[in-house]
């Protein structure tokens, strides 16, 4: 039998799949809403005809292949159809968030070089004052989302004058860079994260396989869509189905209008972070609502406690939970725990997300560890992502052989499952003993006492370090450090127990729920006792 004869050395078909896709296709119904913010919806033949517009404008006032686009503003409508067009124009686009200050925001408009940039209107005067300094040079244009005298154009103007036809360039293709994000920072140092345009589209393929997602289907955005739990969870999946995304303002999370939405939309899918479920699950009346229509909420940022799971499933009965561990280096939800294993397994990360790999490795010489051992988690999988914007050398650190080294400890159970440690740089050595501050900090979530903590290292002449617990008191309850160290003394190794007791009226959180623990260090490495 003669075998078929097939040229492997072309293209392969796919390769010019880019994120256009997703307004593109004929398989969606154009009168049906995509995206839905503050009573203004976005069908998704407006979102093919706007982002069309976008893209022509852009490549009309001289924007080129690769060039970098900027975007910051708080939650909009107008999103979406900004992000398709700078793809659609082959760009980059750099996602900024809004609460970054005036100084912040140039830094990293400045670093990644932008072009271009989107801007809310009450950002505009501090963009142009440091065009003007000197400070943003290869910044040619600012478009602005309303009236702004310091900006080039309005955006309503910007899309009026352009074409609604299909940009008539070379495309971008599958492994062309899509966007740059910069870490939020629970390190203090932001980093371009680069993803392809086949890392959005693998991450919402994987999303659609492992949650089941269809096109009747609805999420509810309440995070900021500058980060990847708010573009990159749930709502890409949505949007590659056909599906709708509600968007939500930026801004002061309400937890009864969140619920009061959910319910009067008929929303199924939600993330929250754990801040987030822990004030609904304290909504007067929630009890008394017709939440049947949710079917999904990702929690992720931090695991949940097994009182607030079983609290969480009492309220919502119809709904079922998804634990997720992701980082955006990895190409957002890395592992999730499926819901059936989410009181059997308590503090879990779950497994892989559909076609990815974990590893856990010796966290010096990168030897693979068996299930139980502590060691660095490595992930491979075609969401990973690509590097980091002009910087080779946390590139070759950081994705080696294939594998994304995240900087954070974990180990698998027997049965596969990931549980996570904590940062490389949290683990703390003292008397010359590994100590994992989530180990700790699962305990003292269990003390009465405890809202939230956080655990970190603190400088220690003798010692090394020495164990610090940053404790946010629960209501009308008093933190006493004695108290607080005999309660873990009794519960843990006597080496691994702390010291010395902090107490704060909130910890400084990431916009994913993840404790910034390096502002921590800093406040309390000099601060005397009692501080």
């Amino acid at each position: 039998m003669t075998g078929l004869a097939v040229d492997t050395s072309g293209t392969p078909p796919w390769a010019g799949l880019n994120l256009t896709y997703l307004a593109e296709r004929t398989g969606t119904d154009p009168d049906h809403p995509a995206v839905v913010c503050e009573g203004t919806v976005r069908t998704y033949g407006d979102l093919r005809d706007r982002y069309r517009r976008v893209a022509n404008a852009l490549l009309a006032r001289g924007i080129q292949r690769t060039d970098r686009v900027g975007i910051t503003t708080r939650n909009r409508v107008e999103y979406f159809e900004v992000e398709l067009g700078i793809a659609g124009a082959a760009a980059i686009m750099v996602a900024l968030s809004w609460r970054l200050a005036a100084a912040e925001r140039v830094h990293l408009l400045a670093r990644s070089g932008a072009r271009a940039v989107f801007a809310e209107d009450r950002f505009v005067p501090e963009l142009a004052a440091a065009r003007a300094r000197g400070e943003l040079p290869a910044l040619a244009l600012i478009v602005s989302f309303g009236p702004a005298d310091d900006a080039d154009v309005e955006y309503e103007d910007l899309c009026a004058g352009a074409s609604a036809e299909r940009p008539s360039i070379e495309p971008p293709g599958f492994a062309d860079p899509h966007e740059i994000i910069y870490t939020s920072g629970t390190t203090g140092d932001p980093k371009g994260v680069v993803w392809a345009h086949g890392t959005v589209l693998w991450n919402s393929i994987q999303q659609v396989m492992d949650y089941a997602l269809r096109p009747d289907h609805a999420n509810y955005v309440a995070l900021d869509l500058n980060y990847i739990g708010g573009r990159h969870d749930f709502t890409f999946a949505l949007l590659h189905q056909g599906g709708t995304v509600h968007v939500r303002r930026s801004g002061g999370f309400d937890p009864a209008e969140a619920v009061d939405y959910v319910v009067a939309h008929k929303v199924s899918h939600v993330l929250w972070v754990p801040t987030m479920i822990y004030d609904v699950l304290r909504v007067p009346g929630l009890s008394s609502m017709d939440t049947s229509a949710l079917e999904m909420i990702m929690c992720g940022g931090a695991p949940l406690s097994r009182a607030t799971i079983e609290s969480a499933q009492e309220a919502f009965p119809h709904t079922r939970f998804v634990q997720v561990f992701g980082l955006t280096e990895g190409g957002g939800t890395t592992t999730f725990v499926p819901p059936a294993f989410l009181r059997s397994k308590i503090g879990s990360a779950g497994k892989a997300s559909m076609h990815n790999e974990i590893r856990i490795a010796d966290a010096l010489d990168g030897t693979p560890l068996p299930a139980g051992e502590t060691g660095e988690i490595l992930v491979r999988g075609p969401a990973v992502t690509l590097g980091y914007w002009d910087n080779p050398t946390a590139t070759a650190e950081t994705v080696r052989n294939g594998w994304l080294h995240t900087g954070d400890l974990g180990y698998l159970d027997s049965d596969g499952f990931l549980f996570v440690a904590g940062r490389k740089k949290d683990m703390i050595i003292s008397g010359g003993m590994n100590i994992y501050p989530s180990e700790v900090e699962a305990v003292l979530r269990t003390h009465p006492a405890v809202h939230d903590v956080a655990v970190i290292g603190l400088p220690d002449e003798r010692w090394g370090e020495q164990v610090c617990a940053v404790i946010v008191p629960a209501p009308d309850t008093a933190i006493v450090e004695q108290e607080i160290i005999a309660f873990c003394r009794e519960r843990l190794a006597s080496f691994k127990k702390p010291s010395v007791v902090r107490t704060v009226e909130e910890l400084p959180l990431t916009i994913s729920g993840k404790v910034q623990k390096f502002v921590l260090r800093e406040r309390f490495s000099h601060a005397p006792a009692g501080s």
